[in-house]
Protein backbone atom coordinates (compact mmCIF):
# COMPACT_ATOMS: atom_id res chain seq x y z
CA UNK A 1 0.00 0.00 0.00
CA UNK A 2 1.50 3.29 -1.09
CA UNK A 3 2.05 5.67 1.79
CA UNK A 4 0.91 8.65 -0.27
CA UNK A 5 -2.39 7.04 -1.32
CA UNK A 6 -5.66 7.31 0.57
CA UNK A 7 -7.68 4.59 -1.06
CA UNK A 8 -10.93 5.67 0.53
CA UNK A 9 -10.52 9.21 -0.81
CA UNK A 10 -10.04 8.36 -4.48
CA UNK A 11 -13.72 8.38 -5.49
CA UNK A 12 -15.26 10.71 -2.92
CA UNK A 13 -15.99 14.40 -3.35
CA UNK A 14 -13.70 16.05 -5.89
CA UNK A 15 -10.81 13.94 -7.14
CA UNK A 16 -9.23 16.82 -9.07
CA UNK A 17 -8.63 20.47 -8.34
CA UNK A 18 -11.30 22.94 -9.38
CA UNK A 19 -10.42 24.84 -12.53
CA UNK A 20 -12.28 27.96 -13.70
CA UNK A 21 -14.47 27.89 -16.80
CA UNK A 22 -12.70 29.10 -19.95
CA UNK A 23 -15.29 29.26 -22.77
CA UNK A 24 -13.88 28.48 -26.18
CA UNK A 25 -16.92 29.48 -28.25
CA UNK A 26 -16.24 32.60 -30.34
CA UNK A 27 -18.92 34.77 -31.97
CA UNK A 28 -17.09 34.63 -35.30
CA UNK A 29 -17.43 30.82 -35.31
CA UNK A 30 -21.22 31.29 -35.55
CA UNK A 31 -21.24 33.49 -38.67
CA UNK A 32 -21.07 36.90 -37.03
CA UNK A 33 -17.86 38.47 -38.26
CA UNK A 34 -16.38 41.88 -38.79
CA UNK A 35 -18.56 44.91 -37.98
CA UNK A 36 -21.58 42.63 -37.49
CA UNK A 37 -20.09 41.54 -34.10
CA UNK A 38 -21.06 44.99 -32.81
CA UNK A 39 -24.51 44.94 -34.52
CA UNK A 40 -23.56 46.94 -37.61
CA UNK A 41 -25.41 45.57 -40.68
CA UNK A 42 -23.11 47.33 -43.15
CA UNK A 43 -25.84 49.15 -45.19
CA UNK A 44 -25.61 52.85 -46.07
CA UNK A 45 -28.65 54.93 -45.23
CA UNK A 46 -28.04 57.27 -48.20
CA UNK A 47 -27.76 54.37 -50.61
CA UNK A 48 -30.93 52.91 -49.15
CA UNK A 49 -32.77 56.18 -49.86
CA UNK A 50 -31.54 56.28 -53.44
CA UNK A 51 -32.66 52.70 -53.94
CA UNK A 52 -36.05 53.59 -52.53
CA UNK A 53 -36.41 56.50 -54.99
CA UNK A 54 -35.49 54.32 -57.98
CA UNK A 55 -37.92 51.64 -56.85
CA UNK A 56 -40.68 54.21 -56.42
CA UNK A 57 -40.09 55.59 -59.93
CA UNK A 58 -40.42 52.06 -61.30
CA UNK A 59 -43.52 51.25 -59.27
CA UNK A 60 -41.70 48.69 -57.09
CA UNK A 61 -43.04 47.16 -54.99
CA UNK A 62 -46.56 47.05 -56.38
CA UNK A 63 -49.28 48.92 -54.56
CA UNK A 64 -51.01 45.68 -53.48
CA UNK A 65 -47.89 44.20 -51.82
CA UNK A 66 -48.98 43.10 -48.34
CA UNK A 67 -46.32 40.71 -46.88
CA UNK A 68 -42.57 40.29 -46.76
CA UNK A 69 -42.52 37.97 -49.77
CA UNK A 70 -43.42 41.02 -51.87
CA UNK A 71 -40.96 43.38 -50.26
CA UNK A 72 -38.42 45.21 -52.28
CA UNK A 73 -35.06 43.65 -52.77
CA UNK A 74 -33.40 46.27 -50.56
CA UNK A 75 -35.66 45.61 -47.63
CA UNK A 76 -35.25 41.87 -47.99
CA UNK A 77 -31.46 42.26 -47.92
CA UNK A 78 -31.71 44.37 -44.79
CA UNK A 79 -33.99 41.79 -43.14
CA UNK A 80 -31.77 38.87 -44.14
CA UNK A 81 -28.66 40.53 -42.73
CA UNK A 82 -30.40 41.39 -39.48
CA UNK A 83 -31.74 37.84 -39.21
CA UNK A 84 -28.25 36.44 -39.77
CA UNK A 85 -26.98 38.49 -36.87
CA UNK A 86 -29.85 37.32 -34.65
CA UNK A 87 -29.30 33.67 -35.56
CA UNK A 88 -25.54 34.04 -34.96
CA UNK A 89 -25.83 35.56 -31.50
CA UNK A 90 -28.54 33.04 -30.59
CA UNK A 91 -26.35 30.15 -31.65
CA UNK A 92 -23.37 31.66 -29.84
CA UNK A 93 -25.35 32.06 -26.63
CA UNK A 94 -26.72 28.52 -26.81
CA UNK A 95 -23.23 27.13 -27.37
CA UNK A 96 -22.00 29.06 -24.35
CA UNK A 97 -24.93 27.72 -22.37
CA UNK A 98 -23.92 24.19 -23.39
CA UNK A 99 -20.40 24.79 -22.16
CA UNK A 100 -21.73 26.10 -18.88
CA UNK A 101 -24.02 23.08 -18.46
CA UNK A 102 -21.18 20.67 -19.16
CA UNK A 103 -18.95 22.53 -16.75
CA UNK A 104 -21.55 22.46 -13.99
CA UNK A 105 -22.17 18.75 -14.58
CA UNK A 106 -18.43 18.13 -14.34
CA UNK A 107 -18.41 20.02 -11.04
CA UNK A 108 -21.15 17.84 -9.58
CA UNK A 109 -19.23 16.10 -6.76
CA UNK A 110 -19.37 12.43 -5.87
CA UNK A 111 -21.70 12.15 -2.88
CA UNK A 112 -20.18 11.99 0.60
CA UNK A 113 -21.74 9.73 3.21
CA UNK A 114 -20.14 10.29 6.59
CA UNK A 115 -21.03 6.81 7.90
CA UNK A 116 -19.55 5.02 4.89
CA UNK A 117 -16.53 7.32 4.93
CA UNK A 118 -15.86 6.59 8.59
CA UNK A 119 -15.93 2.85 7.95
CA UNK A 120 -13.56 3.25 5.00
CA UNK A 121 -11.13 5.29 7.09
CA UNK A 122 -11.13 2.72 9.89
CA UNK A 123 -10.76 -0.14 7.41
CA UNK A 124 -7.66 1.32 5.79
CA UNK A 125 -6.25 2.24 9.19
CA UNK A 126 -6.75 -1.34 10.40
CA UNK A 127 -4.89 -2.66 7.37
CA UNK A 128 -1.99 -0.36 8.17
CA UNK A 129 -2.08 -1.34 11.85
CA UNK A 130 -2.19 -5.03 11.00
CA UNK A 131 0.74 -4.71 8.60
CA UNK A 132 2.81 -2.79 11.13
CA UNK A 133 1.80 -4.66 14.28
CA UNK A 134 2.91 -7.95 12.71
CA UNK A 135 6.43 -6.52 12.58
CA UNK A 136 5.99 -5.05 16.06
CA UNK A 137 4.94 -8.43 17.47
CA UNK A 138 7.93 -10.15 15.87
CA UNK A 139 10.29 -7.45 17.12
CA UNK A 140 8.83 -7.78 20.61
CA UNK A 141 9.26 -11.56 20.56
CA UNK A 142 12.87 -11.21 19.35
CA UNK A 143 13.61 -8.69 22.08
CA UNK A 144 12.06 -10.79 24.80
CA UNK A 145 14.03 -13.82 23.65
CA UNK A 146 17.24 -11.79 23.68
CA UNK A 147 16.36 -10.40 27.12
CA UNK A 148 15.68 -13.93 28.34
CA UNK A 149 19.03 -15.11 27.02
CA UNK A 150 20.76 -12.18 28.75
CA UNK A 151 19.05 -12.94 32.06
CA UNK A 152 19.90 -16.63 31.79
CA UNK A 153 23.54 -15.71 31.19
CA UNK A 154 23.49 -13.43 34.21
CA UNK A 155 21.90 -16.12 36.37
CA UNK A 156 24.52 -18.68 35.36
CA UNK A 157 27.49 -16.34 35.86
CA UNK A 158 26.23 -14.02 38.58
CA UNK A 159 29.02 -14.94 41.02
CA UNK A 160 31.58 -13.91 38.36
CA UNK A 161 30.07 -10.77 36.86
CA UNK A 162 27.97 -9.54 39.78
CA UNK A 163 25.57 -6.71 39.01
CA UNK A 164 27.81 -4.84 36.60
CA UNK A 165 26.97 -4.07 33.01
CA UNK A 166 29.36 -5.15 30.25
CA UNK A 167 32.41 -2.94 29.94
CA UNK A 168 32.45 -2.90 26.15
CA UNK A 169 32.53 -0.48 23.29
CA UNK A 170 29.06 -0.19 21.86
CA UNK A 171 30.64 0.54 18.50
CA UNK A 172 32.84 -2.50 17.85
CA UNK A 173 33.80 -1.05 14.47
CA UNK A 174 35.79 1.60 16.34
CA UNK A 175 38.06 -1.05 17.82
CA UNK A 176 38.47 -2.73 14.44
CA UNK A 177 39.40 0.64 12.96
CA UNK A 178 42.09 1.08 15.64
CA UNK A 179 43.55 -2.34 14.82
CA UNK A 180 43.60 -1.56 11.11
CA UNK A 181 45.24 1.80 11.82
CA UNK A 182 48.08 0.28 13.87
CA UNK A 183 48.53 -2.43 11.26
CA UNK A 184 48.85 0.21 8.51
CA UNK A 185 51.23 2.22 10.68
CA UNK A 186 53.50 -0.76 11.29
CA UNK A 187 53.23 -1.88 7.67
CA UNK A 188 54.19 1.55 6.35
CA UNK A 189 57.15 1.84 8.68
CA UNK A 190 58.35 -1.68 7.88
CA UNK A 191 58.01 -1.02 4.16
CA UNK A 192 60.49 1.86 4.42
CA UNK A 193 62.96 -0.40 6.28
CA UNK A 194 62.63 -3.32 3.86
CA UNK A 195 62.69 -1.37 0.61
CA UNK A 196 66.51 -1.40 0.43
CA UNK A 197 66.70 -5.12 1.12
CA UNK A 198 65.52 -6.34 -2.30
CA UNK A 199 65.67 -5.44 -5.95
CA UNK A 200 61.90 -4.66 -6.21
CA UNK A 201 62.33 -1.65 -3.90
CA UNK A 202 59.43 0.00 -2.09
CA UNK A 203 56.67 -2.10 -3.72
CA UNK A 204 58.27 -5.33 -2.62
CA UNK A 205 58.89 -3.88 0.84
CA UNK A 206 55.19 -2.94 1.13
CA UNK A 207 54.05 -6.47 0.32
CA UNK A 208 56.40 -8.06 2.83
CA UNK A 209 55.78 -5.44 5.53
CA UNK A 210 52.00 -5.53 5.41
CA UNK A 211 51.96 -9.32 5.43
CA UNK A 212 54.12 -9.38 8.57
CA UNK A 213 52.05 -6.60 10.19
CA UNK A 214 48.76 -8.39 9.54
CA UNK A 215 50.06 -11.62 11.11
CA UNK A 216 51.45 -9.69 14.09
CA UNK A 217 48.09 -7.96 14.76
CA UNK A 218 46.18 -11.22 14.31
CA UNK A 219 48.41 -13.01 16.86
CA UNK A 220 47.83 -10.19 19.38
CA UNK A 221 44.03 -10.13 18.93
CA UNK A 222 43.70 -13.93 19.24
CA UNK A 223 45.96 -13.98 22.31
CA UNK A 224 43.88 -11.26 23.98
CA UNK A 225 40.36 -12.24 22.89
CA UNK A 226 40.50 -16.04 23.11
CA UNK A 227 43.41 -16.31 25.53
CA UNK A 228 43.66 -13.72 28.28
CA UNK A 229 39.88 -13.14 28.55
CA UNK A 230 39.21 -16.79 29.22
CA UNK A 231 42.31 -17.37 31.35
CA UNK A 232 41.75 -14.39 33.65
CA UNK A 233 37.98 -14.04 33.87
CA UNK A 234 36.11 -17.27 33.12
CA UNK A 235 34.55 -19.01 36.11
CA UNK A 236 35.03 -22.57 34.82
CA UNK A 237 38.44 -24.15 35.28
CA UNK A 238 38.57 -25.98 31.90
CA UNK A 239 37.90 -22.74 30.06
CA UNK A 240 40.56 -20.93 32.10
CA UNK A 241 43.09 -23.65 31.24
CA UNK A 242 42.15 -23.48 27.57
CA UNK A 243 42.45 -19.69 27.61
CA UNK A 244 45.84 -19.87 29.28
CA UNK A 245 47.07 -22.34 26.68
CA UNK A 246 45.82 -20.16 23.80
CA UNK A 247 47.30 -17.02 25.34
CA UNK A 248 50.67 -18.72 25.91
CA UNK A 249 50.85 -20.13 22.40
CA UNK A 250 49.93 -16.92 20.60
CA UNK A 251 51.98 -14.64 22.85
CA UNK A 252 55.01 -16.83 22.23
CA UNK A 253 54.26 -16.85 18.50
CA UNK A 254 53.91 -13.07 18.49
CA UNK A 255 57.17 -12.53 20.34
CA UNK A 256 58.93 -15.05 18.13
CA UNK A 257 57.58 -13.33 15.00
CA UNK A 258 58.81 -9.90 16.07
CA UNK A 259 62.24 -11.14 17.15
CA UNK A 260 62.55 -13.16 13.92
CA UNK A 261 61.74 -10.09 11.81
CA UNK A 262 64.24 -8.00 13.73
CA UNK A 263 67.03 -10.61 13.38
CA UNK A 264 66.13 -11.12 9.74
CA UNK A 265 66.46 -7.38 9.11
CA UNK A 266 69.80 -7.48 10.96
CA UNK A 267 70.98 -10.26 8.65
CA UNK A 268 69.77 -8.21 5.66
CA UNK A 269 71.78 -5.24 6.92
CA UNK A 270 74.89 -7.41 7.13
CA UNK A 271 74.25 -8.74 3.63
CA UNK A 272 73.84 -5.24 2.27
CA UNK A 273 77.22 -4.20 3.72
CA UNK A 274 78.88 -7.33 2.32
CA UNK A 275 77.49 -6.69 -1.15
CA UNK A 276 77.88 -2.92 -1.03
CA UNK A 277 80.38 -2.82 -3.87
CA UNK A 278 78.30 -4.90 -6.28
CA UNK A 279 75.00 -2.91 -6.02
CA UNK A 280 71.45 -3.91 -5.10
CA UNK A 281 70.86 -6.00 -8.19
CA UNK A 282 73.30 -8.64 -6.90
CA UNK A 283 71.54 -9.01 -3.48
CA UNK A 284 68.07 -10.15 -2.37
CA UNK A 285 66.83 -10.71 1.14
CA UNK A 286 65.07 -13.89 -0.02
CA UNK A 287 68.53 -15.44 -0.45
CA UNK A 288 68.94 -15.52 3.36
CA UNK A 289 67.85 -18.94 4.77
CA UNK A 290 65.23 -18.57 7.56
CA UNK A 291 66.84 -21.44 9.44
CA UNK A 292 70.10 -19.55 9.61
CA UNK A 293 68.25 -16.53 11.09
CA UNK A 294 66.47 -18.68 13.69
CA UNK A 295 69.74 -20.32 14.70
CA UNK A 296 71.37 -16.90 15.10
CA UNK A 297 68.58 -15.69 17.43
CA UNK A 298 69.68 -17.92 20.32
CA UNK A 299 70.85 -17.72 22.96
CA UNK A 300 71.00 -13.88 22.82
CA UNK A 301 67.62 -12.62 21.53
CA UNK A 302 68.64 -9.00 21.89
CA UNK A 303 71.96 -9.49 20.14
CA UNK A 304 71.17 -7.09 17.29
CA UNK A 305 73.81 -4.98 15.65
CA UNK A 306 71.56 -2.69 13.52
CA UNK A 307 69.49 0.25 14.73
CA UNK A 308 66.99 -0.52 11.99
CA UNK A 309 66.52 -4.01 13.48
CA UNK A 310 65.99 -2.53 16.95
CA UNK A 311 63.40 -0.15 15.45
CA UNK A 312 61.55 -3.02 13.83
CA UNK A 313 61.58 -4.96 17.09
CA UNK A 314 60.19 -2.12 19.22
CA UNK A 315 57.55 -1.16 16.67
CA UNK A 316 56.44 -4.78 16.24
CA UNK A 317 56.27 -5.38 19.99
CA UNK A 318 54.31 -2.15 20.51
CA UNK A 319 51.77 -3.04 17.81
CA UNK A 320 51.51 -6.57 19.24
CA UNK A 321 50.83 -5.12 22.71
CA UNK A 322 48.14 -2.77 21.34
CA UNK A 323 46.47 -5.65 19.47
CA UNK A 324 46.65 -7.80 22.64
CA UNK A 325 44.98 -5.06 24.70
CA UNK A 326 42.32 -4.35 22.06
CA UNK A 327 41.47 -8.03 21.82
CA UNK A 328 41.32 -8.40 25.60
CA UNK A 329 39.48 -5.26 26.62
CA UNK A 330 37.95 -3.49 23.62
CA UNK A 331 36.37 -5.97 21.23
CA UNK A 332 33.96 -7.20 23.88
CA UNK A 333 33.49 -7.53 27.61
CA UNK A 334 36.35 -9.07 29.52
CA UNK A 335 34.05 -11.84 30.68
CA UNK A 336 33.62 -14.18 27.66
CA UNK A 337 30.13 -14.22 26.17
CA UNK A 338 28.76 -11.32 28.19
CA UNK A 339 29.29 -8.73 25.45
CA UNK A 340 27.71 -10.98 22.81
CA UNK A 341 24.41 -11.47 24.65
CA UNK A 342 24.40 -7.83 25.76
CA UNK A 343 24.82 -6.55 22.19
CA UNK A 344 22.19 -9.00 20.96
CA UNK A 345 19.68 -7.70 23.51
CA UNK A 346 20.57 -4.07 22.72
CA UNK A 347 20.15 -4.66 19.01
CA UNK A 348 16.78 -6.37 19.54
CA UNK A 349 15.72 -3.53 21.86
CA UNK A 350 16.65 -0.89 19.28
CA UNK A 351 14.83 -2.80 16.55
CA UNK A 352 11.76 -3.08 18.78
CA UNK A 353 11.74 0.64 19.38
CA UNK A 354 12.38 1.32 15.69
CA UNK A 355 9.37 -0.77 14.69
CA UNK A 356 7.16 0.80 17.36
CA UNK A 357 8.24 4.28 16.37
CA UNK A 358 7.68 3.32 12.76
CA UNK A 359 4.11 2.29 13.63
CA UNK A 360 3.56 5.62 15.36
CA UNK A 361 5.10 7.52 12.46
CA UNK A 362 3.06 5.67 9.83
CA UNK A 363 -0.19 6.18 11.71
CA UNK A 364 0.69 9.81 12.33
CA UNK A 365 1.42 10.24 8.63
CA UNK A 366 -1.85 8.48 7.76
CA UNK A 367 -3.86 10.77 10.04
CA UNK A 368 -2.00 13.83 8.78
CA UNK A 369 -2.82 12.93 5.18
CA UNK A 370 -6.44 12.27 6.21
CA UNK A 371 -6.68 15.73 7.77
CA UNK A 372 -5.10 17.24 4.66
CA UNK A 373 -7.63 15.39 2.48
CA UNK A 374 -10.55 16.85 4.43
CA UNK A 375 -9.05 20.33 4.29
CA UNK A 376 -8.46 19.97 0.57
CA UNK A 377 -12.02 18.74 -0.01
CA UNK A 378 -13.44 21.64 1.94
CA UNK A 379 -11.40 24.03 -0.18
CA UNK A 380 -12.48 22.32 -3.41
CA UNK A 381 -16.16 22.33 -2.49
CA UNK A 382 -16.10 26.02 -1.63
CA UNK A 383 -14.17 26.72 -4.85
CA UNK A 384 -16.73 24.68 -6.82
CA UNK A 385 -19.60 26.80 -5.52
CA UNK A 386 -17.70 29.94 -6.40
CA UNK A 387 -16.87 28.74 -9.91
CA UNK A 388 -20.47 27.64 -10.56
CA UNK A 389 -21.72 31.11 -9.67
CA UNK A 390 -19.01 32.62 -11.84
CA UNK A 391 -20.10 30.39 -14.73
CA UNK A 392 -23.70 31.57 -14.39
CA UNK A 393 -22.49 35.16 -14.18
CA UNK A 394 -20.47 34.59 -17.35
CA UNK A 395 -23.56 33.21 -19.08
CA UNK A 396 -25.54 36.26 -18.01
CA UNK A 397 -22.82 38.51 -19.39
CA UNK A 398 -22.89 36.59 -22.68
CA UNK A 399 -26.66 37.01 -22.82
CA UNK A 400 -26.38 40.75 -22.29
CA UNK A 401 -23.72 40.95 -24.98
CA UNK A 402 -25.83 38.92 -27.39
CA UNK A 403 -28.92 41.03 -26.68
CA UNK A 404 -26.92 44.22 -27.20
CA UNK A 405 -25.70 43.03 -30.60
CA UNK A 406 -29.19 41.88 -31.61
CA UNK A 407 -30.75 45.14 -30.39
CA UNK A 408 -28.29 47.27 -32.32
CA UNK A 409 -28.89 45.21 -35.45
CA UNK A 410 -32.65 45.59 -34.91
CA UNK A 411 -32.34 49.32 -34.51
CA UNK A 412 -30.35 49.55 -37.74
CA UNK A 413 -32.87 47.30 -39.48
CA UNK A 414 -35.78 49.51 -38.35
CA UNK A 415 -33.98 52.74 -39.23
CA UNK A 416 -33.00 51.54 -42.69
CA UNK A 417 -36.50 50.32 -43.47
CA UNK A 418 -38.08 53.57 -42.27
CA UNK A 419 -35.60 55.55 -44.38
CA UNK A 420 -36.46 53.35 -47.38
CA UNK A 421 -40.24 53.72 -46.95
CA UNK A 422 -40.16 57.46 -46.36
CA UNK A 423 -38.02 58.09 -49.40
CA UNK A 424 -40.17 55.67 -51.37
CA UNK A 425 -43.38 57.43 -50.27
CA UNK A 426 -42.05 60.89 -51.10
CA UNK A 427 -40.93 59.79 -54.54
CA UNK A 428 -44.29 58.18 -55.39
CA UNK A 429 -46.17 61.22 -54.20
CA UNK A 430 -43.96 63.38 -56.41
CA UNK A 431 -44.61 61.14 -59.40
CA UNK A 432 -48.32 60.65 -58.81
CA UNK A 433 -49.29 62.20 -62.14
CA UNK A 434 -46.86 59.99 -64.01
CA UNK A 435 -47.48 56.72 -62.11
CA UNK A 436 -51.24 57.02 -61.83
CA UNK A 437 -52.57 53.95 -59.95
CA UNK A 438 -49.04 52.77 -59.27
CA UNK A 439 -48.49 55.89 -57.18
CA UNK A 440 -50.46 54.31 -54.33
CA UNK A 441 -48.26 53.21 -51.39
CA UNK A 442 -47.99 49.43 -50.87
CA UNK A 443 -50.25 48.11 -48.16
CA UNK A 444 -47.44 46.70 -45.97
CA UNK A 445 -46.00 50.22 -45.62
CA UNK A 446 -48.81 50.90 -43.13
CA UNK A 447 -47.38 48.30 -40.71
CA UNK A 448 -45.21 49.52 -37.85
CA UNK A 449 -41.63 48.33 -38.34
CA UNK A 450 -40.80 46.29 -35.20
CA UNK A 451 -37.67 44.09 -35.40
CA UNK A 452 -37.95 40.68 -33.73
CA UNK A 453 -35.57 40.02 -30.78
CA UNK A 454 -34.20 36.53 -29.99
CA UNK A 455 -35.27 34.71 -26.85
CA UNK A 456 -32.11 34.06 -24.88
CA UNK A 457 -33.14 32.11 -21.78
CA UNK A 458 -30.78 30.40 -19.30
CA UNK A 459 -33.24 29.09 -16.74
CA UNK A 460 -32.12 25.49 -17.37
CA UNK A 461 -28.53 26.41 -16.55
CA UNK A 462 -29.66 28.30 -13.46
CA UNK A 463 -31.71 25.31 -12.24
CA UNK A 464 -28.78 22.95 -12.86
CA UNK A 465 -26.43 25.27 -10.98
CA UNK A 466 -28.80 25.45 -8.01
CA UNK A 467 -29.10 21.68 -7.92
CA UNK A 468 -25.32 21.24 -8.03
CA UNK A 469 -24.77 23.84 -5.34
CA UNK A 470 -27.25 21.97 -3.15
CA UNK A 471 -25.20 18.79 -3.68
CA UNK A 472 -22.03 20.67 -2.75
CA UNK A 473 -23.66 22.02 0.41
CA UNK A 474 -24.78 18.51 1.40
CA UNK A 475 -21.23 17.24 0.89
CA UNK A 476 -19.79 20.08 2.96
CA UNK A 477 -22.16 19.19 5.79
CA UNK A 478 -21.15 15.52 5.61
CA UNK A 479 -17.45 16.43 5.45
CA UNK A 480 -17.75 18.63 8.54
CA UNK A 481 -19.45 15.83 10.46
CA UNK A 482 -16.84 13.29 9.37
CA UNK A 483 -13.99 15.67 10.17
CA UNK A 484 -15.27 16.08 13.72
CA UNK A 485 -15.46 12.31 14.02
CA UNK A 486 -11.91 11.98 12.65
CA UNK A 487 -10.47 14.26 15.32
CA UNK A 488 -12.17 12.23 18.04
CA UNK A 489 -11.03 9.00 16.42
CA UNK A 490 -7.43 10.21 16.25
CA UNK A 491 -7.49 10.96 19.96
CA UNK A 492 -8.86 7.50 20.71
CA UNK A 493 -6.31 5.87 18.42
CA UNK A 494 -3.44 7.67 20.10
CA UNK A 495 -4.66 6.50 23.49
CA UNK A 496 -4.92 2.93 22.24
CA UNK A 497 -1.51 3.19 20.59
CA UNK A 498 0.08 3.93 23.95
CA UNK A 499 -0.92 0.49 25.13
CA UNK A 500 0.24 -1.32 21.96
CA UNK A 501 3.51 -3.04 22.71
CA UNK A 502 4.25 -0.60 25.58
CA UNK A 503 7.93 -0.42 26.52
CA UNK A 504 8.65 -1.17 30.17
CA UNK A 505 9.99 1.47 32.51
CA UNK A 506 13.05 -0.66 33.32
CA UNK A 507 15.32 -1.66 30.44
CA UNK A 508 16.98 -5.09 30.38
CA UNK A 509 20.62 -4.70 31.22
CA UNK A 510 20.13 -2.10 33.95
CA UNK A 511 21.13 -2.60 37.55
CA UNK A 512 17.50 -2.42 38.72
CA UNK A 513 16.58 -6.00 39.59
CA UNK A 514 12.88 -5.20 39.87
CA UNK A 515 12.85 -3.68 36.41
CA UNK A 516 14.50 -6.78 34.96
CA UNK A 517 12.01 -9.03 36.71
CA UNK A 518 9.17 -6.94 35.22
CA UNK A 519 10.62 -7.42 31.75
CA UNK A 520 10.83 -11.15 32.36
CA UNK A 521 7.25 -11.25 33.63
CA UNK A 522 6.05 -9.52 30.44
CA UNK A 523 7.87 -11.97 28.19
CA UNK A 524 5.96 -14.08 25.70
CA UNK A 525 4.17 -17.11 27.22
CA UNK A 526 6.11 -19.61 25.16
CA UNK A 527 9.41 -18.35 26.64
CA UNK A 528 9.79 -20.08 29.99
CA UNK A 529 12.18 -18.96 32.69
CA UNK A 530 14.69 -21.76 33.36
CA UNK A 531 14.77 -23.34 36.76
CA UNK A 532 17.75 -22.90 39.07
CA UNK A 533 18.71 -26.52 38.57
CA UNK A 534 18.70 -26.10 34.78
CA UNK A 535 20.72 -22.90 35.06
CA UNK A 536 23.27 -24.68 37.25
Amino acid sequence: MGKDTLRWGQDVGYTDRIKPLTPKTALAAHGVTGDAQSGDLGFSRAMTKREAKRDAADGIPPSDAADETQWSEREQLISEKAEDVRRGVTSWFRATGGEVRNYIQDLTPAPVNDALLQEAIKSEENELRHFETDDAAQARLDHEQAARELEEFRDRNKHAIGERTPDIKVNVEQTIAVLIAVMILEGGFNALLFKDAQASGLLGGVLVAFGVSAVNVAFGVVAGFFGLRYAMNHSELPMRIMGGAVATVFVVMGLFLNFFVAHFRDAVEAGLHAEGASGLAAFSMFAIPPGQVITGMFPNLFGLSSLVAFGLLFIGLAVFAVALYEGYDKLSDRYPGYGRVWRKERKAYEMRQLVRNGLRDDLSDYFTRSRAWFDDQQTRHVAAKREIEKAITLLEARREEAMAVAAKAGDQERGLKIAYRQSHRKMRNALRDTLGDEARIPAYFDDIVTPTMPELEYQAERDLANETISSVDRNISQLNACRRWLEEHIQDSQERLKSVDRMDAGEPGSNDARARQKVLADAAPEIKKPSKAAAA
